[in-house]
């Protein structure tokens, strides 16, 4: 249940002179790139492979940049010349920013290998990514992460029955910690998947404190019962 909106497709190959549509391949890479991840345009390079190679190549990463500014709001990137079979070309490199959505005129993301429009729900879906809860857990979306059951959270025993001669006792839903990979983020819950058992379980907001698990070098999630 991955229903994030962005594609793991995120390798482009562009001659000098199929530039026309850099902006929207600009923006489509920085809404659609993963966090801890990089989106990477190879100019001068062809679909197959072979080096073309770029006649110019500081009047190319001149023109990257002053694309790049027309970009709301700023995208994280950096560019480089790169020498391949005695010909230069540049690579144009685009990271998570957690200012989704990025526009340039329009809003476009990556499907497959292609830009497209973002459609309402998927724009709506960058948006929610920016709050700052979802922006950290979104780094760590499909990866581990620790989970801590709150037991302090769980209400105390209470009466039950005719004349209250019996007790009812609650329990944590999650072990006082546990392991458990992210496979879902939107801006009301998250879900997760437990290590031991494939279990998914979704928590909404509001019950989650992010920690950090220093041990295991990871995200720790404190639920609230």
């Amino acid at each position: 249940m991955i229903e994030f909106p962005w594609e793991d497709n995120l390798l482009e190959r562009k001659t000098e002179s199929d530039l026309k549509d850099l902006i929207k391949t600009l923006v489509a890479f920085s809404n659609s790139v993963q966090p801890g991840h990089r989106a990477v345009l190879l100019i001068g390079e062809k679909d197959d492979g072979k080096i073309q190679g770029v006649k110019d190549p500081d009047n190319i990463q001149k023109r990257i940049r002053k694309e790049c500014d027309k970009i709301y709001p700023t995208i994280l990137w950096s560019s480089k010349v790169y020498k391949k079979e005695n010909k230069f070309c540049i690579r144009v490199e685009i990271e998570y920013s957690g200012e989704t959505p990025h526009f340039g005129g329009s809003s476009w993301i990556r499907k497959g290998s292609e830009n497209i429009k973002a459609s309402d729900e998927v724009f709506q879906r960058l948006i929610d990514l920016r709050s700052n809860i979802i922006t950290e857990i979104s780094k760590w979306f499909n990866k581990e992460v620790t989970i801590h059951g709150d037991q302090a959270t769980v209400p105390n025993p209470k009466k039950v029955g005719y004349f209250g001669g019996g007790e009812q006792y609650f329990s944590h839903r999650w072990k006082w910690e546990e392991v458990a990979k992210i496979v879902f983020i939107n801006n009301y819950w998250v879900t997760f998947e437990k290590k031991e058992s494939n279990e998914q379980i979704s928590e909404p907001l509001n019950k989650l404190t992010l920690s950090f698990d220093n041990e295991n070098e990871r995200l720790k999630v404190i639920v609230d019962y």
